[in-house]
């Protein structure tokens, strides 16, 4: 395993298309997830509240409360699955239009398609453009992301950051120099140590 990594490509639709749609999917599967979980709760208190569950018997309540434990969680299973499958081809049809948007309001900024790099060194790592050079570090790191054709890092953004909490690093894999995702995982994996979860999350 190498200790540098780096992404080069030129952005057009097409790229920015791959990487909008890999936040696009992580952001519906969080919010999926949230809806299930809160949901599960809530309509369990207004069925015994407005509800007679199990028959008013201890027993009957015990055997509704299993049943309804079950249901919910095959009910979030579904859910995670419908996200990943059906839905996701209305994300990616939606990042189409987020990708087009993109790369019309950068081209406009730029005078033309940007040309983006992103290197990855042992200590952090830098997203590079023309423009504008932004360093990250690693501890910052909250979760990695990949798709068939993208990847990418969800970094905490500076506190001064105005709007979203958090940045979003992605890249077309092809843009990689040598084409080892795995490899920059596992690089990856070893410096981003206050990730709750400990591995790729993948669609």
């Amino acid at each position: 395993m190498a200790n540098y990594y780096r992404v080069a490509y030129k952005e057009s639709k097409n790229t920015l298309k791959q990487i909008c749609e890999l936040f696009r999917v992580d952001s519906s599967d969080i919010t999926i997830k949230f809806i299930v979980t809160v949901m599960g709760p809530l309509v369990f208190y207004f069925m015994c509240k407005y509800g007679n569950p199990g028959g008013g018997t201890p027993g009957g309540m015990t055997f509704f409360v299993i049943k309804y434990i079950v249901v919910w969680a095959l009910a979030f299973v579904a859910a995670v699955i419908l996200n990943r499958t059906i839905w996701r081809k209305v994300l990616s049809t939606t990042a189409v239009g987020d990708a087009e948007d993109q790369f019309d309001r950068r081209c406009r900024l730029n005078g033309g398609p940007v040309s983006s790099e992103i290197h990855f060194f042992d200590d952090h790592f830098d997203s590079v453009t023309a423009k504008k050079t932004r360093s990250f570090s690693y501890k910052d790191v909250t979760k990695i992301l990949e798709t068939k054709e993208a990847f990418g890092v969800v970094v905490k953004a500076d506190p001064e950051t105005v709007g979203s909490a958090r940045a979003m690093i992605g890249f077309p894999k092809t843009a990689l120099e040598g084409n080892n995702t795995d490899e920059l995982a596992e690089f990856l994996l070893e410096r981003c140590r206050n990730m709750k979860r400990k591995k790729v999350k993948k669609f």
